[in-house]
C-alpha cells in the first residue's frame, strides 16, 4: 500500500512540474489500478477540451450574434423602429455603419445597426456576425456624423478583430472542462461539448437551444469583465482607418472621447480617455506624413458632416456621462 501511495504522490508532484500529457502517460505505464485508470480518463477529457480553441465556423457567429444581438435590444428597452421617424432614423444610421463596414476587412458579413430606446445610458454595444447597436443615450451626446461614424467604426472593428468571438470560445473551452467532472455531465448541452472536443471543436448551436443560452450566457458574463487594454486600442486603430477611408475626420471621434467622463471603476480596463486621443492623433499624423502617396492623407479634406434632420428624433443633447461599453 505505501509503496503504491508513493508512485501516487509521485505522480501527483509530477502534476506540477509536467505537461498533462506527461502525466498522463506516466500514469498509463505505472498501470496503478482502476482508480488511477479513472483518473487517467478524465485527465484526457480535459485535454481534449482544448480541442474547441478553433475558431468558430461562419454559421457558429452567425448563430451566437443573432442570439447576442437579440440580448442586447432586450436589455436595451428594445429597438426604436416605431413610426416613420424612429425608421427614418434607424436607415440613417444603418447608412453610415454599412458604409464604413464596407471599408473594413470582413465587408461580407451582413451588417445590421440599431438604436436602443434605452436614454439613460452612453453606450454603444456590438456582437459577432456583425451586429451594432448605439443607445439613444449616446446619440443625444453626438455633434455631427463623423462623431457618431467614429463609435460605430470602433464597434465595426471589434467584430472584425473577433474580440467577443474569442471571448466565447474561451467560454466553450472552461465549461467544457467543467463538464468533465461527473455532476457536471447532467448539464444542458454539455454533452455537446464534449463530442465538439473529439471532433473539429465547432458546435451547431442551431440545433439545441438548451446549449445555445449556455453560451450566450458565459459570454454574456464574459463581457461583463470588459476589453482588455490591448484589445480597446486596437478597436480605435482599426476604427481611425475605416474613417480615414469613407472620408470623416477623426479628430471629431476624439472630441467626443474627450467629452466623456467615467474613467476607472467599471471601466477600469479601459485606456484612458488621453491614451485613446493620443493614439488617434498619432496615427493620423503618421498617415498625414506618410511618404507612400497611397496611404498619405489629406487631412483638409476629412469631413465633419452635419447630422441630419432624422436625427430629431433622439430628443435634445445632454452631457456625455459615460464611455462606450464593447460587446466585441
Amino acid at each position: 500500500m505505501r509503496s503504491r501511495m508513493g508512485v501516487l504522490v509521485a505522480a501527483g508532484l509530477g502534476l506540477c512540474l509536467t505537461s498533462c500529457a506527461q502525466v498522463t502517460k506516466t500514469l498509463k505505464a505505472a498501470n496503478l489500478g482502476s482508480d488511477v485508470d479513472k483518473v487517467v480518463a478524465a485527465t484526457e477529457k480535459v485535454q481534449s477540451c482544448d480541442k474547441l480553441k478553433v475558431e468558430p465556423a461562419i454559421q457558429e457567429e452567425y448563430a451566437l450574434g443573432s442570439a447576442l444581438a437579440i440580448h442586447w435590444a432586450q436589455r436595451g428597452g428594445g429597438l426604436m423602429l416605431a413610426g416613420p421617424a424612429e425608421q427614418g432614423l434607424n436607415t440613417y444610421v444603418n447608412t453610415v455603419g454599412r458604409n464604413l463596414a464596407m471599408q473594413s476587412p470582413r465587408p461580407e458579413l451582413r451588417w445590421t445597426f440599431g438604436v436602443l430606446k434605452d436614454a439613460e445610458h452612453f453606450n454603444a454595444l456590438s456582437a459577432p456576425a456583425g451586429y451594432v447597436f448605439v443607445t439613444r443615450g449616446l446619440l443625444q451626446g453626438v455633434d455631427n456624423e463623423a462623431q457618431l461614424a467614429g463609435v460605430l467604426a470602433h464597434e465595426i472593428a471589434h467584430v472584425v478583430l473577433k474580440h467577443a468571438l474569442n471571448q466565447y470560445v474561451s467560454v466553450k473551452v472552461s465549461k467544457c472542462k467543467l463538464a468533465t467532472g461527473a455532476t457536471a455531465i447532467a448539464s444542458i448541452g454539455a454533452s455537446m461539448l464534449l463530442d465538439a472536443s473529439q471532433l473539429d471543436g465547432r458546435l451547431d448551436l442551431d440545433a439545441n437551444t438548451g446549449l445555445m443560452g449556455e453560451m450566450v450566457e458565459g459570454t454574456v458574463e464574459a463581457f461583463g469583465k470588459g476589453n482588455r487594454r490591448d484589445e480597446e486600442l486596437a478597436a480605435d486603430a482599426l476604427a481611425v482607418e475605416l474613417l480615414l477611408s469613407a472620408g470623416y475626420d477623426p479628430g471629431a471621434y476624439s472630441l467626443l472621447l474627450g467629452k466623456t467622463t467615467g474613467d476607472g471603476g467599471l471601466w477600469a480596463n479601459h485606456p484612458s480617455k488621453k491614451d485613446r486621443q493620443a493614439q488617434i492623433d498619432r496615427l493620423v499624423q503618421e498617415r498625414r506624413e506618410a511618404t507612400d502617396p497611397l496611404a498619405r492623407v489629406d487631412v483638409a479634406s476629412l469631413q465633419r458632416p452635419a447630422l441630419p434632420a432624422a436625427f430629431a428624433i433622439v430628443g435634445p443633447g445632454k452631457k456625455s456621462t459615460g464611455v462606450a461599453k464593447d460587446a466585441k
